[in-house]
């Protein structure tokens, strides 16, 4: 029986009330005293012992998980009036040895599970995956149940319990909590009575995590259970004293071996998607059952054993094929797993490493001398090999366009337009551009020169449309150091183009000048910029011209008529650049039919009624005729030559006698040179024929007759002045040799700018400054010879006691 609840008496003297005055019922007020104890209510005799029996009994009925069989409201009056009548020490004490004889017992049940069945010895981590046996899932299993019924029954021991702990306890800071008791008792009774057991649960949990990591069942890790457990060592605060060390450990260790096994065996790809899939595998156990400290240490040690021990090979057989496939999502998945461990340098070289290697094969597409390289010495190339070299050479600026409009896509997707990145593209371009600087900037030009010429320009008629198809070919050209090579070939081919009257578009010629400009100064396009006002201006001439009667049709006054259309373009010298034929402007001597040197007097009189003091010297190299021929068997036919080509066809029109090289050449005015290649286009095309040979070289003795029975389908012929490839072999030499002596004088005017400025100076520190300030590229030997040819010049002079050290001369 309980015994009766002990309650303060109180004395009841009077009462007061209060009555409304001239009531019927009117009392008067009296007034109520309540007075002490004369002593302290003692509590009978056997009231300690029974209320302690009485707690002790509904403590081991918690812990024995059947009804209590008391209300937790009086046993919670008991602790409170043994509290009250002085004897909390004695319920404290009483209630934590009754917890800690009861946790100990549940520890040992615990330790029983394991004793000689399967996981005692030395734990061994990272080898291989070793299953769960079914003892490490009945100690997991225990020790969650014992957790949880650890909380459960500290709860409702707290509840019974809680005056004791909000009085007693809290008014001694050495005693600790009830929750904090029972949690002390546990995680005291783990480490210190019973650390195997804390060993065996702690091998169990690792066991099962490296199950789930090995896959080598589909079962997967059950995730509560294990956060049961790690919850439990969490709340004992021994989770990173006990277990995460271990575990990290064994982290390191599972996936060193995986890395070792997997890095050679699987393909760069799949094993970084195998890398991406751990580090959410990782991530989820943190979610699942992990602590968040766990977090960064984990993934740490994953990516050191999986990314960071073999960063060189994922680069080195990953970055080759997946740059070239353009595979974006794996490049992307690399970046960000190199990213994480700082190993974003590595990539980067491979990367540039791999441009550089990529870009030299686009540029060197179609180069003879590649070819050659498998030729025996003294071999030459058939027209076959001929023919496809220049078909490739074609490929290389669309090949380079296409590469670096990929490599773009493939920089901002795949390295989220990482400016490192960014850099090492330029880089790339710098390097393979500018190790075939010449070549780049010719076929460059060229490409240009077809745009311009084709079709399609003549649709581009708004400047955004302009900027579509010619941005991404100034971008290239910006990374061609020998911009004046690339200037060079532009300016003849512009020449070309106006003056034939090729251009597609003189809005889109202009637009395109207007960037050049923009890229490479005034002083870059200032001659090409005076070569369309000559045009202009000579267009506005011939129509004055024309008005003014000068022009009409030359009759020959034998009486053959002969319709002359006379058009003169009037050229700036030095604006335009040289002719194939002729080193200046100097004009060659040319026999003319009579009708053309009328026609040429005529504009002579008309131009020099308008310009005074100027002279006019007839560039014929520049010339073009449209001539309009009939053959015996063909019929009329349209021969669009140059004026070589023309005076030959004059001087054998209507003859049917050979004609010996020596007459020709005296008949038309034309030196050997001139005249062997207009005889060889003219063969080509069958129009005229050897007489009594038939070898191709042209001797100085060899005849020629028209071909009486030359025969075409085609109404327009355009014979060539010379086969493309040897034209290209002297515009090239041309511009080679243009483009030395320009810089020439550049690097004449530096040398002098400097030592002018600087008095004396080393040549050493000469060559480094001349180096700094030029735009282009060019060795110490160059630089050398200049300094020479101004020692000779007497710009500057070496030094009397020191040959190392020039002084400027004054």
């Amino acid at each position: 029986n309980i015994p009766p609840l002990l309650y303060s008496k109180m004395d009841m003297l009077s009462t007061e009330l209060k009555v409304r005055r001239g009531a019927s019922n009117y009392i008067p007020k009296q007034r109520v005293t309540i007075e002490p104890f004369k002593r302290r209510p003692e509590p009978p005799s056997d009231f300690e012992q029974k209320a302690l029996e009485t707690l002790t009994e509904a403590v081991n009925r918690i812990h024995r998980k059947v009804p209590i069989g008391f209300s937790r409201e009086e046993l919670y009056r008991l602790v409170e009036s043994l509290c009250i009548h002085e004897k909390a020490s004695k319920l404290y004490s009483c209630l934590h040895d009754l917890c800690k004889q009861f946790v100990q017992q549940q520890v040992r049940s615990l330790g029983g599970e394991s004793i000689n069945k399967g996981i005692g010895g030395k734990l061994e981590v990272g080898a291989v995956a070793v299953a769960v046996t079914q003892q490490d899932e009945k100690i997991l299993m225990k020790a969650s149940s014992i957790w949880q019924d650890h909380r459960k029954q500290m709860n409702a021991i707290r509840s019974i319990f809680l005056y004791l702990d909000r009085s007693y306890v809290v008014s001694h800071p050495r005693l600790t909590s009830l929750k904090g008791m029972g949690l002390s008792l546990l995680r005291t009774t783990l480490t210190s009575q019973h650390p195997e057991v804390l060993r065996d649960i702690v091998r169990a949990v690792l066991s099962y995590i490296k199950r789930d990591r090995s896959r080598k069942d589909k079962v997967t890790a059950d995730t509560v259970l294990l956060k049961s457990v790690l919850d439990m060592l969490s709340h004992l605060e021994i989770y990173v004293q006990e277990f995460e060390g271990v575990f990290l450990k064994a982290t390191k260790e599972f996936y060193a071996y995986e890395g070792q096994r997997f890095a050679m065996v699987k393909g760069v790809p799949a094993y970084m998607k195998h890398i991406s899939e751990r580090l959410i595998e990782e991530n989820k156990r943190v979610e699942d059952y992990l602590a968040e400290s766990t977090r960064k240490p984990l993934l740490k040690a994953l990516e050191e054993a999986l990314i960071a021990s073999h960063v060189d090979t994922i680069v080195r057989r990953g970055v080759d094929e997946l740059v070239e496939k353009y595979a974006t999502e794996d490049l992307a998945r690399m970046y960000h797993l190199l990213s994480r461990v700082d190993a974003l340098a590595s990539l980067k070289k491979y990367f540039l490493d791999h441009l550089k290697v990529a870009g030299r094969n686009l540029v060197m597409m179609g180069d003879e001398s590649q070819v050659l390289k498998d030729k025996q010495p003294g071999e030459r190339l058939n027209p076959h090999e001929i023919k496809l070299l220049e078909q490739e050479e074609k490929k290389v600026i669309p090949e380079l366009l296409m590469y670096k409009k990929r490599l773009d896509k493939l920089v901002h997707d795949a390295f989220e337009n990482d400016q490192n990145f960014t850099y090492a593209l330029k880089q790339g371009f710098e390097y393979f551009v500018g190790g075939a600087d010449y070549r780049v900037a010719e076929l460059l030009s060229r490409h240009v020169d077809a745009l311009l010429r084709g079709a399609k320009a003549r649709t581009l008629t708004t400047e955004p449309q302009v900027n579509e198809i010619f941005n991404p070919l100034l971008t290239l050209f910006g990374f061609v150091q020998s911009k004046d090579v690339f200037k060079g070939f532009y300016q003849k081919e512009l020449a070309t183009r106006l003056l034939t009257g090729k251009s597609a578009s003189r809005n889109v010629e202009k637009i395109m000048l207007q960037k050049l400009r923009a890229l490479c100064g005034a002083a870059f396009t200032k001659h090409m910029e005076s070569m369309f006002g000559d045009i202009s201006l000579s267009e506005d001439l011939a129509r004055e011209f024309h008005r003014s009667g000068s022009s009409s049709s030359v009759a020959h006054q034998s009486g053959t008529q002969l319709s002359i259309d006379f058009s003169v373009r009037v050229l700036t010298e030095g604006s335009w650049p040289k002719s194939d034929d002729n080193g200046s402007m100097q004009s060659i001597s040319l026999n003319l039919p009579q009708e053309i040197k009328d026609s040429q007097a005529s504009f002579e009189a008309f131009y020099a009624k308008r310009h005074k003091n100027r002279k006019l010297v007839w560039q014929y190299p520049r010339c073009e005729a449209l001539i309009t021929a009939e053959f015996p068997i063909c019929g009329k036919k349209e021969l669009k030559v140059n004026a070589f080509q023309a005076v030959v066809l004059a001087q054998m029109s209507n003859k049917t006698e050979a004609m010996n090289f020596a007459a020709l050449s005296s008949a038309t005015g034309l030196d050997s040179k001139n005249l062997q290649e207009s005889l060889y286009s003219l063969l080509d095309s069958k129009i005229i024929l050897k007489a009594g040979s038939h070898h191709r070289k042209i001797l100085p003795t060899d005849t020629f007759v028209a071909n009486g029975g030359f025969k075409t389908h085609l109404r327009v012929l355009k014979l060539n002045r010379e086969r493309p490839k040897i034209r290209r072999r002297m515009e090239r030499k041309q511009v080679q040799e243009q483009v030395l002596a320009d810089r020439g004088s550049v690097l004449d005017a530096t040398i002098v700018r400097i030592m002018k400025t600087m008095k004396t100076m080393a040549h050493k520190d000469l060559m480094a400054d001349v180096v700094k300030l030029i735009k282009f590229t060019c060795t110490a030997q160059d630089i050398k010879k200049q300094i020479d040819a101004l020692l000779r010049r007497e710009y500057i002079e070496r030094d009397e006691n020191n040959p190392e050290i020039y002084n400027y001369k004054a």
